[in-house]
């Protein structure tokens, strides 16, 4: 995520031939994609096991740490924003990314300005886990 909004945009920006360097950006977030989903994958397994050692489960949940909660529902939003990026997203904005813009309707052209902010959302969701992860380390040490 950190390679692709510090590196690959800011690339793409400077490019003399703008349309080459976005068939570029969008070829090298998609093998990026797979490392994502496996990481994400990790993510939600080991964390899923790894809160049994911080949880009593037979508590309810709204006595649960604060940041526990918190981290949860940073990962479910970081997965929701992901899927909701790749898979919806994504396919829509390919198929309109083939018009010219005077084809595009006003709702096409908010979604074609819309869809990279899902990126950075999903860059920032991703650096909310990580601190509420190394709090709840430093918290609980």
């Amino acid at each position: 995520m950190l390679f692709l909004s510090l590196v690959a945009v800011p690339l793409l920006r400077q490019a003399s031939d703008p349309p080459s360097a976005q068939r570029g950006f969008i070829s090298l977030a998609r093998r990026f994609r797979t490392m994502v989903w496996i990481a994400l994958f990790i993510l939600v397994a080991t964390g899923s096991v790894l809160l049994g050692n911080i949880l009593n489960f037979g508590v309810p949940v709204f006595s649960w740490p604060p940041v526990v909660l918190t981290k949860l529902i940073l990962v479910f939003l970081l997965v929701l924003v992901s899927f909701t990026h790749d898979r919806i997203m994504g396919t829509k904005v390919r198929n309109l990314k083939s018009k010219a813009a005077s084809e595009l309707s006003f709702g096409e052209g908010l979604l074609l300005r819309f869809t990279p902010l899902l990126g950075r959302l999903t860059l920032l969701l991703g650096l909310g886990v990580l601190l509420s992860a190394v709090i709840m380390v430093r918290s609980s040490g």
